[in-house]
């Protein structure tokens, strides 16, 4: 790799990819005002996280988290595969993770939840959902979900 300038703050001397499993890690040497550094972060594919309400009140998904070895509570959310439009995930994971059809979805922004550690964007949407289905998860998760009010959501 050749020299580059990044936007004239970080000059990449070399970069270096390392693919682990579902991820990348970028680890570059850089010369930053004249001086050697090293920056690595893990590269991740786009996702979605969704808010999801109904008559009943907002969906939250309780699951079991590998890394942390915990159970936690969450809102839908996922990977947006190769192609695929953030909207058309957003329906796609509020039916794989609660069995809820999303009547309407409606886009909230994108934020990046760890930008000095990761390059993951997520877009953030609010569905509004009636039917329910039977839905079938991967099988490596392990969630169940609970409707909550407004106030609880605060708390």
């Amino acid at each position: 790799m050749k020299n580059r300038d990044i936007n004239g703050l970080y000059n990449v001397v070399s970069s270096t990819k390392l693919r682990a499993s579902r991820f990348e890690i970028t680890e570059d040497e850089l010369k930053i005002n004249g001086c050697d550094a090293c920056y690595s972060f893990v590269n991740i594919k786009p996702g979605v996280c969704v808010i999801i309400r109904t008559s009943d009140g907002f969906v939250l998904l309780k699951e079991y988290r590998y890394p942390i070895k915990s159970w936690t509570y969450e809102f839908a959310a996922g990977v947006i595969d190769e192609g695929e439009r953030p909207e058309d995930t957003a329906k796609r994971e509020v039916m794989e993770e609660t069995g809820f059809v999303a009547d309407e979805i409606i886009s909230l922004g994108e934020f990046y939840p760890s930008f000095g550690a990761t390059d993951e964007v997520i877009y953030l949407f609010y569905a509004v959902c009636s039917e329910h289905r039977d839905t079938r998860r991967e099988f490596t998760e392990f969630i169940t979900y609970e409707t909550v009010s407004a106030d609880e959501i605060e708390r």
